[in-house]
């Protein structure tokens, strides 16, 4: 999990080029977009693919290729994948009509009653053998993320963008590839097969097959009042340098306890060592006949978090492949 030294040649400066990069790249044109937007009713949104590259050039060191989407993302050969859930498009509840984050109400029936979305995800196209085997054998994916850090709050004030890493190769991120080999043999194939329409595999930020691949965070900032007065705080401890070694030493992101099911948490309970490997983890301490007589919401918050030892216990969920039931349709 050591980075390509001799293909970092974006350094020295990345924290205030970022920042630059964010105040002409997302701040203002975001803001000429509202503005627009409030006039011809049309999404705001940015588009991530191509700025998420440039964002991943800059956090990470390493240059593109200039091949667009033909080529190799970085020149280390690492793929780099974008995910916005900045200003998607929701929905009014009463009468379905689309409804603009930067809306209050409904255009169409007046109502206040919005559905806001946030269920945009990391898409992954395996459509040939040889593409799924470009992805067991890469180095490096980067994973870009612009979303809000308030949403359940409703605050759309602030937005938040994060960058992780996820190393195929490495037997700690491994469920990367069991993930790929699985949409590409039981869900891709099964379907193309019998002429039916195919997916790309998606990868939910913060889910739990996301959580179980294991991914460290190596940049996280925090856009705070983008639409009034911009601000751009990075974490202090939000930011890995180029050079530094992916070690053991940066520790892949905790899960959420909250994501565990019934039968999730009775194997965690029969399989780790509750002394030595679940109590050091817990806010208070409990005998472990007391924790498994506990709901799941107080046994999450007695043990809100689960390390990449603790979720090693539990197994991947089987991914069950949905055909389509309703299409988009133009109102």
């Amino acid at each position: 999990m050591t980075p390509y030294i001799d293909k970092i040649t974006i350094s020295g400066n990345n924290i205030d080029l970022i920042k630059e990069f964010l105040a002409e790249i997302v701040i203002m044109p975001k803001d000429l977009l509202r503005k627009w937007a409030l006039i011809t009713k049309q999404t705001p949104a940015i588009k991530l693919g191509y700025i998420g590259q440039h964002l991943a050039s800059l956090i990470t060191g390493v240059p593109g290729t200039g091949t667009g989407a033909r080529g190799d993302d970085l020149a280390d050969g690492s793929e780099v994948k974008s995910c916005n859930k900045i200003d998607q498009a929701d929905k009014c509840k009463d009468c379905g009509t689309r409804v603009m984050r930067i809306e209050d109400i409904c255009s169409s029936c007046g109502s206040t009653n919005i559905e806001r979305k946030d269920d945009s995800k990391w898409l992954f196209t395996i459509r040939e053998e040889h593409e799924l085997n470009q992805y067991l054998n890469m180095d490096r994916v980067v994973l870009i993320l612009m979303d809000y850090p308030g949403f359940n709050e409703n605050n759309f004030k602030d937005i938040r963008i994060s960058c992780f890493e996820i190393y195929p190769k490495e037997n700690r991120m491994s469920v990367f590839c069991d993930l790929i080999r699985n949409h590409y043999y039981n869900i891709y194939l099964p379907k193309a097969q019998a002429g039916q329409k195919t997916n790309p595999m998606n990868l939910h930020p913060f889910g739990f097959q996301f959580y179980k691949c294991n991914p460290v965070k190596i940049f996280s900032c925090i856009i705070k009042n983008i639409d009034t007065e911009p601000e751009i705080i990075i974490d202090e401890d939000g930011y890995v340098s180029p050079e530094s070694p992916r070690s053991s030493s940066i520790p892949s992101l905790m899960m959420p306890s909250r994501l565990l099911k019934k039968n999730e948490w009775e194997i965690l309970l029969a399989t780790a060592d509750y002394d030595s490997e679940i109590s050091p983890l817990m806010t208070e301490s409990i005998d472990i006949s007391q924790f498994k007589k506990l709901s799941n919401t107080e046994k999450s918050r007695i043990l809100p978090e689960l390390d990449e030892n603790l979720r090693s216990y539990i197994p991947l969920r089987e991914i069950i492949s949905i055909r389509q039931q309703s299409h988009y349709q133009r109102h």
